[in-house]
Formats: structure tokens, C-alpha cells, sequence
């Protein structure tokens, strides 16, 4: 056959694929796509456009096999390896996505925005002074990125560089006076230091520039009211649902500010109806809770928080390859306290008086391999028991997943140390397995440094007692809840520290 016309061939095929694929005909275009591999498996071009159509149409398999198949033939092409991560990010595998982006950034082929992304998911696993260096190289190839100057500046400000993090922002404001992006973002870092009356001025004008931008109305929204101003608050957050219907910090934050200021079955009325679209969303799921319980249902409220039915109690034997679980869990507490992402106290985070791990990869240690294992376990007999009791329909399980991935970090709290009250809105279950506990904790307090579960966080209103349940420590111990669950770790006092690990279970998208 004559290599000309196929050529030709292919090469129309590819144009007209690519004409469907930006019509939105993406089934006409993934049948062209696919005709050009059956003639030439190695066409990078096809490949990698193909590999975007899947992830489009959510099949995230027949994304991940195709750009892996790319980067075998272009092992150094940056845009390969960056949208391998970027379908990796859409199932949910944060550290498979990181994995893709360092091959091309170890072996210096790295782009901007692969610079730009690889930082971002270090971001979001709590590797913070990683993620800043990232940034930073990334700004030296292009300074004038706003976006990724702003979030330099974030992952400043929550490693604890504060003035570093303003001064970023300050310098580009310099550069481009009144640019919305720059001034909501400087709103958001005020909000991360306290400084709310400054970020309130900020975030002020940043509105006046952008009235669509939902998230500074959020922030505006979060600074007057720890300013003492509720009413302002609710105004923001009304304009923020409406810019933005399906943002659940809007609703949820909303919702309980309403109840803040006495309108409690309007609150319960608008946590109904998200919810009605968006089964167990755990943000909006946490203040209907509450709400629940401030119109008088609080059989309802306790039943679907299940403090007594969910909050589940394990006391886990070693897993393999450990002889008993002393050996096990300090294996465990001597890998914590020696991880090079230890920040102290860190920014927009629960630990007080401590300092907690970015998330721990179960790659990278035998004795997280083996934790990841335990747990893995203890999520799927517990979901099957709360099946067989009969939780099928219950909101926790509206998430529920037979495959799903784990965010893991370490906590090591010090004499007084604590955690505030939270919840993990990111996650469909959660928990805590404590690996070291001080011997010398207060023998006269049985619940220091107890897991109280029930207590919401100091901003988040209430009027009626909430309903709380105390788990006690013990090494060993695995304690596995619902995400939407507030919980805190009361204060202790000891010479020794406590070491805990806790954990997500995130569903997978595949």
C-alpha cells in the first residue's frame, strides 16, 4: 500500500476528529481517534487527544492506559506527563498524579505548568515548603502568573510564612494596582492570620471589582462574622448562593449563620433542599445536622449523625510482618516524628500545641504499606457490618465506594496540645489510630487527651446542647467515624508526646 494516501488519510482523520472533539461531538470523535490508533498505535498526537476524551467523558481507565502508552513513546514530553496527572487528579489519586509530573521534573524537563501543578498537589498533601519551592520555580520561568503567584503565596502563608505570603502578594499588586485576583486572595491569607478587620477592607473592594467571585464573598462572609457582624455575613453569603447555587461552603455556611441570627427553619429549609440534589454532601450535611436539633429534631439529628451507631471502635491486631503491636506501633511513631513535612502548629489546620505531617505516602515505608493494609481492612468490615444493620440508606452511605484511596498524615501533640473541633469535608470516612500514648498522662482525668466527638468548632452556632460522645485512647486503638462529624482532642498533660495517624477514605471516581 502506498504510505501517501494513508498518510493523508490519517491526517484527515486526526482534523476531523479534532473538529467533533471541539464541537462537543465526542463520540463521533472518539470513533475517528480510535480509527487513526488502529492504523498507527503510536500516533503521539491521537493518543494524547484521546486520552483527553476519556477523561471528558469520565472514562478515567481508558484515559490513564492511553497517556501512560503516550509517555512510554514520549518518556520527556511534559504535556504527556501533565495530563496523565490531571486524570489521575479526577479519580482522586493525588499521589499517583504527583508520581507523573516528577519522572519529567527529576529529568529536567519540566514546563511551568507542570511546575505549577506538581506544586499545587504537593498543596493539597500538606507538603507546604515543597510546594513553595515548586512555585517559586515556577515563577522563574514566568513571573507575571498570577495564579500561581497566589498560591506561592497560600502555601507561604499556611507553612507559617505569613509576612512572606503578604509580601508576595503586595509586590504584584505593585505591578497589576486592583487586580481582583491579588486582592481576594490577599483577603483569603488575612483570613488565614486573623487579621479580619483588614481582610474585611480587602476583600471589600475585591467585590466592588468582582461581585461574581463566590469564594471572596465566602471569605468576606467568614471575616465579618468573627468580626461580630452575622447580618453582613448572611448578605455575603446570599449574594455568594446565588452567584454559585452548588457551592456548599456558601450553603452550609449560610445555613448556620441564619441560625446564628434566629431563623433556624430557614436554615433547616435550605440544608433540605441541597441536600435533595446533593445526597450527603458532608459540608451541608454537617449543619443540617444542627439545624436538625435547633427546630426540635433532635431524634433525627442524633440519628444521622450516629455518634452511638457509626463512631466505630477497633482494637487492631499487627498486621503482617509485625510480631505484636507494640513493635508495630513504635515502628510507626519513630517514622512520625522523623518525616521531613512536620510543621509546627500549622496554618488553617486543626493541631494546636503540636505539629502534624503533610500526607504520607504508603510507597515510601514498609510500616505505612502495612497501616495502609490495616486500615483498608477495618473500612471494608465495617461498612459491610453497618450493611447488614441495615445503614444502606442512610446518608453516610451516600458516598459509599468499593474502591477508594487513602489521605494519611501523622499528629504529634506535646504537653497541652490539642486539636480544635473540625470535620474532613473532603473525605466519605475518617479516622484515628493512635500509636503512642504518654505514660505520664494525668491519672486523675481519664479523658485527657480523649476523642470527643459532637462539639462544633467555635464559630459554628448552636442553641441547643449538642449531643457528644468520648472515645478514650489506647494504643492500638482505631477509631473510624463519618467525615461530617465534629470532633476535637481534649487537652492533656504529660512529659511524653502523642503520636496518632489519621486518615480519609476517599472514593475513586473508577
Amino acid at each position: 500500500m502506498d504510505s501517501q494516501p494513508v498518510s493523508r488519510n490519517l491526517a484527515d482523520w486526526l482534523q476531523q476528529a479534532m473538529t467533533l472533539h471541539q464541537q462537543g461531538r465526542l463520540d463521533q470523535a472518539d470513533e475517528l481517534y480510535a480509527q487513526v490508533l488502529d492504523t498507527e498505535q503510536g500516533n503521539r498526537q491521537a493518543l494524547r487527544l484521546r486520552g483527553i476524551l476519556a477523561r471528558q467523558r469520565a472514562d478515567f481507565d481508558l484515559s490513564i492506559r492511553l497517556l501512560q502508552r503516550l509517555g512510554r513513546l514520549a518518556p520527556q514530553d511534559p504535556v504527556s506527563a501533565n495530563e496523565l496527572a490531571l486524570t489521575f487528579l479526577a479519580t482522586g489519586e493525588l499521589y499517583a498524579a504527583e508520581l507523573a509530573l516528577r519522572d519529567v521534573v527529576q529529568a529536567d524537563h519540566a514546563s511551568g505548568q507542570v511546575l505549577a501543578n506538581l506544586g499545587a498537589i504537593l498543596q493539597r498533601r500538606g507538603h507546604l515548603d515543597e510546594a513553595a519551592t515548586q512555585y517559586a520555580a515556577c515563577l522563574e520561568l514566568d513571573p507575571d502568573d498570577l495564579e500561581v503567584r497566589c498560591n506561592y503565596a497560600n502555601a507561604l502563608m499556611e507553612a507559617g510564612h505569613g509576612d512572606r505570603a503578604l509580601s508576595e502578594i503586595d509586590t504584584a499588586l505593585l505591578t497589576v494596582p486592583g487586580h481582583p485576583l491579588m486582592l481576594a486572595n490577599k483577603g483569603a491569607v488575612l483570613c488565614g492570620l486573623d487579621e479580619f478587620a483588614a481582610a474585611i477592607e480587602v476583600l471589600e473592594k475585591t467585590i466592588d471589582i468582582a461581585p461574581c467571585d463566590d469564594m471572596a464573598l465566602i471569605n468576606l462572609a467568614y471575616a465579618r462574622r468573627r468580626c461580630g457582624d452575622a447580618a453582613g455575613a448572611a448578605d455575603a453569603l446570599q449574594v455568594a448562593v446565588r452567584v454559585n447555587p452548588a457551592n456548599a461552603r456558601a450553603v452550609a455556611d449560610l445555613a448556620n449563620t441564619e441560625m446564628q441570627l434566629g431563623h433556624s427553619a430557614s436554615a433547616l429549609q435550605r440544608c433540605t433542599d441541597f441536600l435533595a440534589k446533593y445526597p450527603g454532601e458532608r459540608l451541608v450535611l454537617t449543619a443540617y445536622i444542627y439545624a436538625l436539633a435547633d427546630t426540635g429534631q433532635c431524634d433525627k439529628s442524633a440519628a444521622i449523625q450516629g455518634l452511638d451507631e457509626l463512631v466505630t471502635i477497633i482494637d487492631s491486631t499487627p498486621p503482617d510482618g509485625y510480631v505484636d503491636s507494640k513493635g508495630f506501633n513504635r515502628c510507626l511513631a519513630d517514622y512520625l516524628v522523623a518525616h521531613p513535612s512536620l510543621i509546627t502548629n500549622p496554618v488553617r489546620k486543626s493541631t494546636a500545641g503540636g505539629m502534624q505531617t503533610g500526607e504520607l505516602n504508603p510507597a515510601e515505608d514498609c510500616v505505612i504499606e502495612a497501616f495502609t493494609e490495616l486500615i483498608n481492612a477495618a473500612v471494608h468490615d465495617t461498612v459491610n457490618s453497618w450493611r447488614q444493620r441495615g445503614f444502606n440508606h442512610h446518608p453516610v452511605m451516600a458516598y459509599a465506594a468499593d474502591h477508594w484511596t487513602l489521605r494519611i498524615w501523622g499528629t504529634v501533640l506535646g504537653s497541652g496540645g490539642h486539636q480544635s473541633p473540625h470535620t474532613h469535608p473532603l473525605g466519605w470516612l475518617s479516622g484515628v489510630y493512635y500509636a503512642q500514648l504518654p505514660e505520664d498522662m494525668q491519672a486523675d482525668d481519664p479523658q485527657a487527651g480523649a476523642l470527643e466527638f459532637g462539639m462544633p468548632a467555635d464559630h459554628f452556632y448552636f442553641s441547643v446542647d449538642p449531643k457528644l460522645r468520648c472515645v478514650v485512647p489506647a494504643e492500638g486503638r482505631l477509631v473510624l467515624f463519618p467525615s461530617y462529624c465534629y470532633h476535637r482532642t481534649l487537652d492533656f498533660v504529660a512529659k511524653s508526646k502523642r503520636i496518632s495517624i489519621a486518615f480519609d477514605v476517599v472514593p475513586l471516581s473508577r
